[in-house]
């Protein structure tokens, strides 16, 4: 196709019609800094510079760059006269071929580093085979590349790869004006059957175009060029149909990548909360206890584990043994902060297995305290009666000490909230710990 550069955007950047989308940003950037009226003192440097920016505007959009790349095709509009040379056909930008079903398309490529996400386009007028090269080109530069930025990385990345597999961006009122060109250039060498079914081609692309004056009146042109090509013919067969090789190819990589993850995902280990520091048994150790039975959907219990009813207040629970109950220290557990009541225990940490001492009961919006506490370590155990949920605190340390006054020991209070950020840290526990 002749006059590719109408306005001679692609000579005034210095770039090649292919051009990639980043290519066209370095060379404009470089052109402003040479044709700058601040650096350059040329008399026709502001001129030269007012013109950079206009052809930089038309290329590095890719709407505005695909009517710029077809604006030439207006000459299809006049049938050449006699004993003139034909126009010329369009060509693949790619291998260069003449086909009958030539096509502008967008394919974008998506590249992400932390919080840099860039989306770039690569266009231009293909063959469908030239096509299927560049959309997977794109699509497989986006999977390596495209994800690794936050937030847009996944957004873009998604996007492009869909995009590509479905032939990319196809603006219907340029690519009717190029097939009506193509069947104009076939008409004009005597070829009147594939004339005609390229211009068929070009009346569906037209009745995609926008309803407005622009696509009517290009409708209409196309329905003259059917008229004057005249005859009948069969349609070709749609190289560009969405169930095309390109398609089945990258759907082909999404889902081998959709398997893939998903089996990974079934692979990875379940999350465990953080073990405590010693092993556990739920009674203290000089019980026989049974195995524990396996737990259904959570329930809030009725009464306690023992099957004695909760306290009407903050309490012990009725049933079990007050062990450690032969020093001076005392332990406050604050539920005040939390809208849940709890069944908490109060766990020793000394010996070989740890093991609960005391277990009793607070309300939501209320304290308790553990009184006369053997020395020793410790944690707390705590069950949030709404939901079921388990916790542990981590570790503290309660002591006796002996001075001249008499004895000093230890006086805690640890706060339980709802968010799980008291004045203690806290950790998730699984059921056998508890």
């Amino acid at each position: 196709m002749s006059n590719r550069d109408p306005k001679r955007y692609y000579a005034i950047l210095g770039v090649s019609f292919d051009a990639e989308a980043a290519e066209i940003k370095a060379a404009y950037r470089r052109r402003a800094k040479e044709l700058h009226p601040d650096r350059n003192r040329a008399p026709d440097a502001a001129a030269q510079f007012r013109l950079l920016n206009e052809a930089y505007e038309a290329l590095n959009d890719p709407a505005s760059r695909a009517l710029y790349d077809t604006a030439a095709l207006e000459a299809a509009k006049a049938s050449p006269a006699p004993g003139q040379k034909p126009p010329e056909p369009v060509v693949c930008s790619c291998c260069g071929k003449v086909t009958a079903q030539p096509r502008y398309a967008i394919f974008f490529t998506v590249t992400s580093f932390l919080v840099v996400t860039r989306r770039s386009p690569t266009q231009g007028i293909f063959c469908s085979a030239c096509a299927e090269k560049k959309a997977c080109r794109a699509s497989a530069i986006t999977w390596l590349f495209g994800w690794w930025g936050f937030p847009w990385g996944p957004i873009y990345s998604v996007g492009a790869i869909i995009a590509n597999m479905l032939g990319g961006k196809q603006p219907p009122e340029v690519n009717a004006r190029l097939t009506a060109y193509q069947a104009w250039y076939f008409a004009s060498i005597g070829n009147m059957d594939v004339a005609r079914a390229v211009a068929m081609d070009a009346a569906d692309l037209a009745r995609k175009a926008p309803s407005n004056s622009a696509g009517a009146e290009l409708r209409t042109s196309i329905d003259e060029l059917l008229q004057v090509i005249g005859g009948s013919a069969k349609r070709l067969k749609n190289s560009w149909r969405l169930l095309s090789r390109p398609f089945y190819v990258q759907a082909a990589v999404l889902a081998a990548v959709a398997v893939g993850g998903w089996q990974a995902y079934e692979r990875m280990p379940v999350s465990q909360p953080p073990r405590g520091p010693k092993p556990y048994v739920a009674t203290a150790p000089t019980s026989n206890p049974a195995p524990a039975p396996k737990r259904a959907a959570y329930v809030r219990p009725a009464m306690a584990p023992n099957g004695t009813p909760w306290p009407f207040s903050a309490g012990y629970v009725r049933g079990y043994s007050l062990l450690n109950n032969d020093g001076r220290s005392s332990v406050t557990v604050d539920n005040s902060q939390n809208d849940s009541d709890v069944f908490v225990k109060l766990v020793s940490l000394d010996g070989a297995r740890a093991y609960p001492v005391r277990l009793f009961y607070i309300p939501a919006g209320r304290s308790f305290t553990v009184e006369d506490v053997r020395q020793g370590t410790y944690d707390v155990r705590y069950q949030n009666l709404s939901s079921g949920a388990l916790s542990r605190s981590e570790q503290f340390s309660l002591t006796e000490t002996r001075n001249y006054q008499g004895i000093e020991y230890s006086t805690l209070t640890l706060t339980l909230y709802k968010v799980r950020n008291g004045n203690m840290q806290t950790y998730a526990l699984a059921e056998d710990e508890f």
